[in-house]
């Protein structure tokens, strides 16, 4: 099963997509609405790990290769 994120092309920053978690639902609607404007999409977290920061509780963390 591969693990999903919501990713803005701009920002190179992402935010993890965990369906059944109602606080989860609610970062990603802040995080569509402080990108808005921005070119952001669905993706697999493997595409774009190491070139894009998690974006999580306002702060970024930098994504490494080896990182699962």
């Amino acid at each position: 099963m591969s693990v999903r994120c919501r990713a803005c092309i701009k920002c190179r920053t992402y935010l993890v997509i965990h369906p059944s978690n109602p606080v989860n639902q609610v970062e990603i609607k802040r995080f569509e609405k402080q990108h808005l404007g921005h070119t952001v999409v669905t993706v697999d977290l493997n595409e774009i790990k190491g070139s894009y920061s998690s974006s999580k509780n306002n702060k970024t963390e930098k994504t490494t290769k080896e990182a699962e």
